[in-house]
C-alpha cells in the first residue's frame, strides 16, 4: 500500500505547490495592474520618467530586429506559399492569404516571441539581480511597494510598446511580401493591393493586437515574478530567466491557441466577419 502511496503523495504535493505559486503570480499580476494604471495619476508610486526609460528599452530599441525580422517572414511566405498556390489557382492569391495569416497569427505571435527573448529575459535578470543583492528588501525597508516602483512600469511600457511593435512587424512582414512577389514572382502590383482588400478585414488586424496586449501581461508577469523570487547567487539568476522564457513561449502559443478558438467561436455567431 505504501508502495503507492508515496507517489500519490509526492504528486499532489507537486499539484499543490504549482497551484500556490499560480496564486501567487496571478495576485502579483493583479497587483502589478492596479499600480501601473494608479502611478498614472499619482506619482508616489513610481517617477513617470521611469516609464518614458521603460518604453524605449522595451520599444523603440526593439524597432529595428523586428521589421528586420517582419520582412524576412514576410518574403520567406511569399517565396514558399506561391509555387503552392499556383497549381490551384491564380498566384496572386498569395497576397490575401499572407495578409490574413500575418496580421490575425503569425504577426502577433513572432512579435510576442522575440519581444520575451529580447525584453522578457531583461526583466528576469534586472530585478532577480536586484532580488538576490537584497535591493528590493531595501526599497521594502524605506517603505517603497517594490512591485509599483519596479514592476507596474514595467507592465505600462509592455502593454503599449508590444502592440505597437507587433504593428511593426505586420507592416514590414506585409511590405517583405509584397516586394517578393512584384519582382520574384511577376505579381501585378494592383492584384496583389485588390486580393488584399478582398481577404484581409479590420477585425484581423484588431483581433491581432488584442492578442499583443494578453501577451505583454503575460510575459511582464511571469518574467518580473520570476525574478523577484530569484534567490541565492547569480546562478539563481540565470535559471530564474531561462524558466522565465521557457514558461512566457509556453503560455504564449497556449493563449494564441485559445483565442483563436474563441475567434472562430465569435465568428460563427456572426459577431466578427
Amino acid at each position: 500500500m505504501a508502495l503507492f502511496a508515496d507517489p500519490v503523495g509526492a504528486l499532489g504535493g507537486l499539484v499543490n505547490r504549482q497551484l500556490r505559486d499560480l496564486g501567487a503570480a496571478v495576485r502579483f499580476g493583479l497587483v502589478a495592474v492596479g499600480y501601473g494604471f494608479r502611478g498614472l495619476f499619482n506619482r508616489r508610486i513610481y517617477p513617470r520618467r521611469d516609464l518614458i526609460v521603460q518604453m524605449d528599452y522595451t520599444g523603440a530599441r526593439s524597432t529595428a530586429i523586428m521589421v528586420l525580422l517582419g520582412a524576412m517572414v514576410g518574403a520567406s511566405l511569399v517565396i514558399q506559399m506561391t509555387p503552392s498556390l499556383s497549381r490551384y489557382g491564380p498566384p496572386e492569391l498569395v497576397a490575401g492569404v499572407v495578409g490574413v495569416s500575418v496580421l490575425r497569427t503569425l504577426g502577433p505571435l513572432l512579435a510576442a516571441i522575440i519581444f520575451a527573448g529580447r525584453v522578457g529575459a531583461g526583466f528576469t535578470a534586472e530585478l532577480g539581480t536586484m532580488a538576490v543583492s537584497e535591493e528590493i528588501l531595501a526599497l521594502e525597508t524605506m517603505g517603497i511597494n517594490p512591485v509599483g516602483y519596479l514592476v507596474a512600469p514595467r507592465f505600462l511600457a509592455a502593454c503599449i510598446m508590444l502592440p505597437a511593435c507587433t504593428v511593426l512587424f505586420d507592416l514590414a512582414a506585409l511590405a517583405g511580401g509584397y516586394f517578393v512577389g512584384i519582382h520574384q514572382f511577376n505579381i501585378p502590383s494592383e492584384d496583389w493591393f485588390n486580393i488584399t482588400k478582398q481577404f484581409v478585414k479590420m477585425s484581423d488586424f484588431t483581433f491581432g493586437l488584442a492578442k499583443s496586449v494578453l501577451f505583454a501581461w503575460l510575459i511582464t508577469l511571469v518574467c518580473c515574478f520570476k525574478g523577484f523570487h530569484a534567490k541565492g547567487s547569480g546562478i539563481e539568476v540565470g535559471r530564474a530567466t531561462m524558466q522565465a522564457i521557457v514558461i512566457c513561449l509556453i503560455l504564449i502559443i497556449l493563449s494564441d491557441t485559445v483565442m483563436s478558438l474563441v475567434y472562430n467561436f465569435l465568428f460563427r455567431m456572426g459577431i466578427v466577419s
